[in-house]
């Protein structure tokens, strides 16, 4: 993420001052809020899988986030190539995260979320902050059959175990 964020100031930089900077029809999938690179491989996939089309659902999981930290389900099984509806539910008093990825994509976020010190992201397409009360629709397809991770990267949350795992067939 910090060597697109270097890419990104490098490229504002150059059209500042005047330089052209070739651009492709091909673009880059980035959070709406923030207008930023996605934390995947640019090209709107990860490791893991890729955003799912929402009129292709074959499996609807509800997820809910509780309050002290703790996801209901804790474990869900899926088949590889099929595109899940994750229906997630705040059901807690304070904000919260619903991140889906491997372990290593886990603890990279983690990190992430730490140095920055704000405890909170902006949305990505795997990922999402929910809102007390609120619930928001994630569209994922696994790709690859493995073992993953959704998880709560709000300050503190992830290292109290906030997490649930995703078992890929």
């Amino acid at each position: 993420m910090r060597i697109r964020l270097v890419l990104v100031l490098a490229t504002l930089l150059l059209a500042a001052c005047g330089a052209s900077v070739a651009t492709t029809n091909e673009a880059t999938p980035t959070d709406s809020a923030s207008g930023m690179p996605d934390m995947g491989d640019g090209d709107g996939s990860f490791a893991f899988g890729e955003p799912g089309d929402p009129k292709m659902v074959d499996l609807t999981i509800r997820i809910d986030q509780l309050d002290p930290f703790q996801f209901t389900p804790e474990m869900v099984e899926v088949k590889a190539g099929e595109t899940i509806r994750f229906v997630v539910s705040n059901r807690g008093a304070t904000d919260h995260e619903f991140v889906i990825g491997d372990m290593a994509f886990q603890e990279q976020h983690e990190s992430e979320m730490m140095e920055e010190g704000s405890g909170m992201m902006t949305s990505e397409p795997n990922a999402v902050v929910v809102a007390p009360g609120q619930s928001i629709d994630v569209f994922w397809r696994f790709t690859t059959p493995g073992t993953y991770v959704y998880g709560c990267h709000v300050s503190g949350h992830f290292a109290a175990g906030m997490k649930g795992e995703i078992k890929v067939a």
